[in-house]
């Protein structure tokens, strides 16, 4: 299948190919379009199974700054990346953002709707639920959600998730710098450095 575009641009393959970082070939008369080729080359890195992992399980911590792409791990053999922008809209590999400044044919929004639909709606909906837990906890630790409105949501398991991303939730564990544990029932709590227990004093 190919994707013509009114910008001559011909993006190819058959279906999406996780196997290496050049699952997309990107070809293009007009050079002049930067940002075009710019978002392509993002979304192309969006849906690679070489993304770095969102999680280390060494120091027992998350990381991911706006703007990256990590990976939060499967769902049905198939890498689960996600980037989340400065305005804390969020991207998978399952479901790229589509640009409301594009049309709908252009290259970035054909090529994301081309990625959604090469998944089962059973696939989008395992995908969703991860990334939605995921940019929740994102939330909890960039300041923007308490600790109380995560804990209501009710979206699944904090632990699982957690688990899943090599996380041991028996300590503590950090996200984006911030401390956090979980308690036996699994609700999340703020763990407050002892800096910041000196200061409030």
């Amino acid at each position: 299948m190919k994707i013509n575009s009114l910008s001559s641009q011909v993006l190819t393959p058959n279906k999406i190919n996780y196997s290496n970082s050049n699952d997309f070939a990107i070809k293009s008369s007009d050079t002049s379009n930067t940002q075009d080729s710019s978002l392509l080359s993002k979304m192309k890195q969006l849906v690679s199974s070489n993304a770095p992992k969102a999680a280390d399980s060494q120091t027992n911590s998350i990381n991911i700054k706006p703007g990256e792409i990590k990976n939060i791990g499967s769902v049905d053999g198939y890498p689960l990346n996600i980037s989340i922008d400065a305005d804390g809209m969020v991207s998978t590999s399952f479901a790229p953002m589509l640009r409301s400044d594009e049309s709908g044919n252009s290259p970035t929004n054909m090529l994301a709707s081309e990625i959604y639909n090469s998944h089962s709606i059973a696939q989008q909906e395992k995908a969703a639920s991860i990334a939605n837990r995921f940019n929740l906890l994102y939330s909890v630790a960039n300041g923007s959600m308490s600790v109380n409105q995560y804990n209501e949501t009710g979206l699944g398991s904090t632990s699982e998730l957690l688990t899943s991303l090599g996380i041991d939730v028996s300590k503590s564990f950090s996200f984006n710098g911030k401390s956090f544990s979980l308690d036996g029932q699994g609700n999340l709590h703020a763990l407050l450095l002892a800096s910041q227990l000196n200061s409030a004093q």
